[in-house]
């Protein structure tokens, strides 16, 4: 079919579907203390409610799965496809020029905390379906918008919503990710390595602090020691000495933990300026570790699962934060691997390695998400990605990321970022283009319809 009426049936809707992205981004839902109707905060709990009342006002049929996850839905047919978003956001953070809570429109763009990260895709879906709904179109399958409210930490609605026997998709995706469709995403693992001090090390260090998230190259990181250390002289090493004390910094370039390569990690920097130093005890173990088995190489060689595949990519290996102060040490590995090696080889030849340097390990897993080329799913989206952009050599990707679309089977990521479009998600002055986001919310309409034909 010509999605020509459909885009103008969005096109219709702009301004109402506008003002309803207002009213969510104007609730500060960032998860807050469980009440008993709201496990997520009662900010989120007001997200969900204007959510469900915007449903019911255009017609649809809507659920509420325990102030969790809500819904709404149109259609007749015993399969359902699912689009999934997200009404919870990350904190409003520093830096704003704009009101995080206001959408105010400048030079095109609209700005506010979830306008693009979910609040604008996920409400735009809803008029997406009243589009379909208001032309009438004929559907073999249901669709339901389902969202969620605690995908920023964790995702624990959507796994309340499958355990309590919500009624899972029969195919569908999540425009909570970019465009052209993503058809695998690789599996990750979060390692939280740590060890009581119960050998001191010979040179007495204070305090070793570096990183600010477990998914990003360490950009700085500062070792405070008693007394002397030797120190080879770099451009990105800094030396200062004070009360017979020693402190050295090291600076990197911070990257996102599925790209370490485009990084340099200050914390291998650092060891590496100090390695005429042998610090010696527990202390000395972390550092031999970090520096033979994670180094200045990124694709997990040295831990045994190097994997590359031409279709998914290769795997990565990011060294993120890192503590010391003396009674413990503690720092965290993210790794992420393509298709043709296994999530138990990997977790297999960590845990090996790291026990091999007498320290602790706990993983939190995140199995890689695949969905071949060929399937329905992903040639129906890559289709309607193509016709309605008239890029027509566009082709399904991999990602190194994780998102929702891991929640359910059969899914994937879908939009709403465009190809070389800026990423402003979590970041002051998110912001969403208007055209943009309205061309993003026709394609999704566009996607609706195919994956409820048979």
């Amino acid at each position: 079919m010509s999605y020509e009426r459909l885009n103008e049936k969005v096109l219709e809707l702009k301004d109402e579907m506008l003002d309803s992205i207002r009213e969510s981004v104007a609730i500060c839902s960032v998860k807050g203390e469980p009440e008993p109707d709201a496990p997520y905060g009662r900010e989120v709990k007001q997200a969900l409610d204007h959510a469900l009342a915007l449903g019911e006002k255009l017609g649809f049929k809507t659920g509420n799965i325990d102030n969790r996850v809500g819904y709404v839905e149109y259609g007749e047919g015993e399969e359902m496809v699912g689009v999934l978003g997200h009404l919870d956001v990350v904190p409003l953070g520093e830096g704003w020029s704009h009101d995080p809570l206001g959408c105010e429109v400048q030079d095109g763009k609209m700005y506010g905390r979830g306008v693009q990260d979910d609040k604008g895709p996920t409400i735009g879906a809803f008029y997406a379906l009243k589009a379909i709904k208001d032309l009438g179109l004929p559907l073999d399958r249901r669709i339901r918008v389902l969202f969620g409210c605690d995908e920023e930490c964790g995702s624990s609605c959507v796994e309340h919503y499958i355990k309590v026997g919500g009624e899972l998709p029969t195919i569908g995706f999540t425009p909570d990710a970019q465009f052209p469709a993503i058809f695998c995403e690789k599996g990750q693992t979060f390692w939280y390595i740590s060890k009581k001090i119960e050998e001191a090390p010979a040179i007495k260090v204070l305090s070793i602090e570096g990183g600010v998230a477990k998914n990003v190259v360490t950009p700085k990181c500062t070792l405070v020691a008693e007394g002397d250390l030797v120190v080879e002289e770099k451009d990105y090493i800094q030396v200062e000495k004070k009360d017979g004390k020693t402190i050295v910094t090291a600076e990197g370039l911070s990257a996102h933990g599925s790209t370490p390569e485009l990084g340099k990690n200050a914390a291998v920097r650092l060891f590496d300026a100090l390695k005429g130093n042998h610090f010696g005890g527990d202390l000395q173990k972390m550092i031999d570790f970090i520096m033979e088995k994670v180094g200045w190489e990124t694709n997990g060689a040295a831990l045994g699962i190097a994997s590359e595949d031409e279709e998914t990519g290769n795997t990565t290996v990011n060294l993120g934060m890192i503590k010391y102060d003396g009674q413990e040490l503690q720092f965290t590995l993210d790794i992420r691997y393509p298709k043709n090696i296994s999530e138990e080889t990997v977790v297999a030849n960590v845990t090996k390695n790291i026990e091999a340097y007498g320290l602790e390990v706990e993983n939190e897993l995140h199995s890689l998400l695949y969905v071949p080329k060929d399937s329905e799913l992903v040639q129906k989206l890559t289709k309607v990605y193509c016709e309605e952009t008239g890029d027509t050599d566009a082709q399904p990707i991999a990602i190194g990321g994780g998102t929702y679309a891991k929640s359910f089977d059969n899914m994937v990521a879908f939009g709403p970022i465009f190809p070389g479009e800026e990423e402003v998600i979590h970041a002051p002055n998110e912001f969403a283009v208007i055209d943009n986001l309205v061309r993003s919310i026709q394609i999704t309409a566009a996607a609706m319809y195919e994956l409820a034909q048979k």
